[in-house]
């Protein structure tokens, strides 16, 4: 159970994070510096999620 919450979570992070990183490029008030670190945010929360959308343990290449 807790790890669909955080799984939750960490998906809610990555999905605002994507939004914040298109704002960003469209608007050129923001400097470059902070549209990559935006950038690398969205990767590392990216990463997070297949990480925990993965199944890990002995069955966990079934899907159980």
């Amino acid at each position: 159970m807790a790890k669909k919450t955080l799984a939750a979570y960490v998906q809610q992070t990555f999905e605002e994070s994507r939004r914040n990183l298109s704002l960003a490029a469209i608007d050129f008030s923001i400097p470059d510096e902070k549209i990559l670190e935006l950038r690398e945010s969205v990767r590392r929360e990216s990463a997070d999620v297949q990480r925990l959308k993965k199944k890990k343990g002995f069955l966990g290449f079934l899907g159980l």
